[in-house]
């Protein structure tokens, strides 16, 4: 081996400070490179570029792989400014949904970064930047959006219906991703997978008949902040009721989260502003919207916040609110969109302002495209006449993650 020419060794070492450490050891000719120093290094690198370094040799795959230095990378990468994440589905058949990226200023990522997903799948929900999606036969599956890796989730003993409820969620306790399926229709049965085991199990449903005999369902898509997934379900019986449920992820324990003051409403949103749970309940002009924000889950303890958007009529109409972003500004979509979509990014101390335009898939076309309802677009025919297309689009904070997805062949 020439002089200078590094290798790798694996195994638990001692650092240069004494402790242990995971990772393996760096050592050349001459010299010594403490491991702790190496992994550092190597963990604020793209994930791209780590997946490229896979195939340098076995022991750097395995590296790179290691549980220990996939957790110190996910910890670089949500130390970073994340990125803008976009969810652009539509329910035509004959096209895929996808995904679409833009950096912390705003600049799309490279065309060969868009994502596409199978036709009639839906996203149950995106952590961490795992999406788990499930097609059109029930069949479930988790995507690594950094590494392009998937896995297929094993049946669940009961057979998925369609009024079924699926969530997907992350345990920051554990440090582990679950999916949970439940149907409050009938004798309200609850089942966990969770993600690198092999089956499902079932949770002992005496404690979660929260529903009280009603009948519910989901009012608009769930959402996961600190190891709780919320979600807004609609009485069947009393059009306007609205509640907000939860499920802690760590704790397995269902619950209905009450929200102070007149409650929920038809206009009411959830997102997540500086990592806590809000609850949009209205705007005033367009511009300004007042939120709840629940800031302890356990002891249901909420505050007040007030956020006044810089825009006016003639930027967006009716904005919509998208939640905060990891430079502390407020993420707010557009309202209509023809061959691009727009971003603001709003600075809630300043109160600047400044927008990006993010390039769409060929489906969505030249053609003008409004918002009728929540996060859901149409696209009319001539003259503002009958719906020709709709189409959804979600935004989420994209975080790299290079956890595996399928064994080393």
């Amino acid at each position: 081996m020439d002089k200078g020419e590094a290798t790798i060794e694996t195994g638990a070492t001692k650092s240069s400070e004494g402790r242990e450490s995971k990772i393996g050891r760096v050592q050349a000719v001459g010299y010594h490179i403490p491991q702790d120093i190496v992994a550092e290094i190597l963990a604020k690198l793209p994930a791209k570029s780590l997946m490229r370094f896979r195939c340098v040799c076995k022991t750097w795959s395995s590296l790179i792989r290691d549980p220990f230095f996939v957790k110190l990378h996910q910890n670089q990468s949500l130390n970073k400014p994340c990125k803008t994440g976009l969810l652009m589905s539509t329910k035509h058949q004959l096209f895929n949904s996808h995904f679409v990226f833009a950096d912390h200023e705003g600049k799309q990522a490279l065309e060969e970064d868009t994502i596409s997903i199978p036709k009639s799948s839906n996203v149950l929900g995106i952590a961490n930047g795992l999406a788990c999606i499930v097609n059109d036969k029930h069949r479930i599956s988790v995507y690594n959006l950094s590494t392009r890796e998937s896995t297929t989730i094993p049946p669940p003993p009961q057979e998925i219906r369609f009024q079924d409820r699926l969530s997907f969620g992350f345990d920051p306790l554990a440090n582990e991703y679950k999916i949970v399926k439940f149907c409050a229709h009938d004798k309200e049965q609850f089942e966990i997978f969770t993600l690198g085991t092999e089956r499902w199990r079932r949770i002992n449903r005496k404690h979660y008949n929260f529903y009280g005999g009603a009948k519910w369902y989901d009012f608009k898509e769930a959402i996961c902040v600190k190891g709780v997934i919320y979600w807004m379900v609609k009485s069947m019986a009393e059009s306007l009721k609205i509640n907000l449920h939860s499920f802690d992820v760590h704790g397995e324990k269902f619950q209905q989260v009450a929200v102070p003051g007149n409650g929920l409403c038809l206009f009411s949103d959830v997102i997540q502003i500086e990592g806590c749970l809000a609850v949009i309940q209205d705007s005033e002009c367009g511009n300004k919207f007042k939120l709840k924000m629940l800031q302890d889950y356990h002891n249901n303890v909420w505050t007040h916040k007030i956020i006044d958007i810089p825009l006016g009529p003639k930027d967006v109409r009716y904005p919509t609110l998208a939640g905060t972003l990891g430079t502390g500004e407020i993420l707010i979509l557009d309202d209509h969109f023809s061959g691009c979509f727009r971003l603001f990014y709003s600075d809630m101390g300043s109160k600047r302002l400044r927008s990006a335009k993010i390039a769409l898939p060929s489906f969505f076309g030249e053609n003008k495209w409004k918002r009728y309802y929540a996060n859901h677009f149409s696209q009319t025919g001539e003259n503002n006449g009958s719906w020709l297309y709709s189409a959804s689009i979600f935004s989420f904070h994209h975080v790299e993650n290079i956890l595996p997805l399928k064994e080393d062949g």
